[in-house]
């Protein structure tokens, strides 16, 4: 969700700056993503001791990652509109898409995998509120100590010494500015490469629903359409697979047939990657057909 400005910071008791801050949408929307993160730790926390305990945890960190996408999905949009165009922009959000994957795992019995990528979004996410909402409504002047300081390093003089919240505060932007795009390249490998094979697996033994890898694959097919960081999560994956199975660089342990299969699932995939991509190239080649 878009940082909006802290209209409860400027002026007021504590009180009235919470107050003021508890009207805002964006509010319930960080709460959406704190109830995702917290729910989500404990479920992986609790999961090796057990999935009785654990599961409760599931659907409640699904159901705070729901209200916050719907909150953002309304701000941008709006109530529905009964036509083609407005069909459209929601389809092409990713908004809408982690929205509706959220809505499926959430109607459906707990996958082990599929909760990382909302919980490392959310970590992100409530920090990012944390530092530029809710320390300056409880402490309003640290904005203004934090950019004396930082003018004060840029003219290389005397950095004056900041205040704990403001240390704080600094520190988190520090923290997700450094992590912040690592974290979503590797959530990227972890959407391609684990949670796909795994709902695969689960279909074929018969321990997560069959529908699962449908509808994780067309939340793919739109990813890998509309989304950069996806496209290069697939190149990531194919690099390592093709390091590790096809010659020169795999292992002579491998056996030859697991390096064929391996090339012709790939080419499949590329070719729907291509297809995908360049829409038209399928049609010209049911032309041809």
């Amino acid at each position: 969700m878009a940082q909006s400005g802290n209209p409860s910071a400027s002026g007021g008791t504590i009180v009235e700056r919470m107050t003021s801050l508890t009207k805002a949408a964006q509010f319930y929307w960080w709460l959406g993503h704190v109830t995702m993160l917290s729910c989500g730790i404990l479920y992986y926390v609790k999961r090796p001791f057990g999935s009785e305990g654990a599961n409760w945890y599931y659907p409640k960190a699904l159901l705070g990652a729901l209200v916050s996408y719907a909150i953002v999905v309304y701000k941008t949009y709006g109530p529905p509109q009964a036509n083609l165009a407005f069909a459209h922009r929601l389809i092409v959000d990713e908004n809408v898409e982690y929205l509706l994957l959220a809505l499926y795992w959430y109607s459906s019995r707990p996958i082990f995998v599929t909760l990382v990528p909302f919980v490392v979004f959310s970590l992100f996410h409530v920090l990012t509120y944390a530092r530029s909402v809710l320390i300056p409504t409880v402490f309003p002047n640290i904005t203004d100590e934090i950019e004396r300081a930082r003018r004060a390093e840029q003219q290389q003089i005397n950095v004056p010494a900041l205040s704990r919240p403001a240390r704080v505060s600094k520190f988190l932007g520090d923290w997700s500015t450094e992590y912040y795009s690592p974290a979503l390249r590797e959530v990227g490998v972890w959407e391609v490469a684990v949670i796909c094979v795994w709902v695969s697996v689960g279909a074929l033994t018969f321990q997560t629903p069959f529908v699962a890898p449908l509808v994780y694959f067309q939340f793919l097919r739109m990813r890998y359409a509309l989304s950069a960081p996806t496209r290069a999560a697939f190149r990531r994956v194919r690099a390592s697979l093709d390091k590790a199975l096809t010659p020169p660089t795999a292992s002579t342990n491998v056996p030859g047939v697991v390096t064929d299969s391996y090339i012709r699932v790939r080419d499949v995939l590329i070719k729907m990657g291509d297809s995908i991509m360049n829409p038209n190239t399928r049609q010209q080649q049911r032309q041809q057909n």
